[in-house]
């Protein structure tokens, strides 16, 4: 795939599927940069390869500061991989797990 040496955001980008898919960005010569916005309840940074492609931003993607100090670096593409962790919490928190 091509991305035309764009800058992407990745939420959630520190959790099981989004490490996957950030290591998968960084490796490739068409991508600019990464950008992550992770809160870290169930994400990992150790998942993550190193490299100086990725800009990791410790938030929330529901706090509106969080989102804007992200879409300050321009995302020209934006993964939300970001969700409300585990299935139990969903049934016990609907109106928390939409807003996610």
């Amino acid at each position: 795939m091509k991305f035309d040496y764009k800058t992407i955001l990745v939420t959630g980008g520190a959790g099981a599927i989004g490490t996957n898919l950030v290591n998968y960005l960084v490796n490739l010569e068409s991508v600019k940069k990464v950008i992550i916005l992770d809160n870290f309840i169930s994400g990992d940074i150790l998942n993550l390869n190193d490299s100086s492609k990725i800009t990791l931003v410790k938030g929330d993607i529901t706090n509106e500061i969080d989102l804007k100090r992200v879409f300050n670096y321009k995302p020209e593409l934006v993964y939300h991989l970001a969700a409300f962790f585990a299935n139990q919490n969903s049934v016990d928190y609907p109106e928390k797990d939409l807003e996610v």
